[in-house]
């Protein structure tokens, strides 16, 4: 009789270690495949239409035409200010323009990016741009997915315990035993 009961032991051990193992695998797939979800950067509306230099693009570009008239009068006066100092005996000398030109061309360029992200058609082509849903954003999304998959994981390990018998002492001793766990 106690061979047949370890026989049978022995066959549910391993059939039991092989179940665990294909979980314990089926959830790193699902982890590795995709399955956390990163966090995602913060875009600001029309910010992939942005030029790198706002000063070589021709006064015809759909982006120039979407700047109020002032930032584009800006753009033009600086433009012109380039090429008067190309012209300059400084610009032949040194090859570059002065320091004042360029902190002007810097400016110009904060400016019109400034102004083009302000500007109602860059608005209104995405009136939310941090929600991922109806009322979530992606870090609110991220957040719940963290959250859950924290306890998903946590209670993972206590069915782990439960599986292998080891959230509780073998009550198969003939003896009594004494709990020195601390637990009732």
């Amino acid at each position: 009789m106690q061979t047949r009961i370890s026989s049978i032991v022995g066959a549910n051990r391993a059939s039991s270690l092989a179940l665990c193992a294909s979980l314990v695998a089926a959830v790193s797939l699902v982890s590795i495949s995709g399955g956390c979800s990163t966090a995602q950067p913060t875009k600001l509306a029309g910010s992939r239409d942005l030029p790198a230099n706002w000063l070589k693009l021709s006064d015809g570009d759909w982006r120039v035409r979407a700047l109020p008239e002032p930032t584009r009068e800006y753009l033009v006066r600086v433009k012109e200010n380039m090429a008067e100092e190309r012209q300059s005996s400084y610009y032949r000398f040194y090859g570059r323009y002065s320091d004042g030109l360029v902190k002007a061309m810097a400016d110009a360029n904060e400016a019109a990016t400034n102004a083009f992200l302000a500007s109602p058609k860059i608005i209104n082509a995405n009136l939310t741009p941090e929600l991922y849903g109806t009322s979530e954003s992606y870090n609110d999304v991220d957040w719940h997915f963290a959250a859950n998959a924290n306890q998903d994981w946590r209670e993972l390990k206590d069915d782990w315990g439960r599986f292998w018998l080891t959230d509780q002492p073998s009550r198969l001793s003939p003896y009594p035993i004494q709990p020195t766990g601390g637990q009732p």
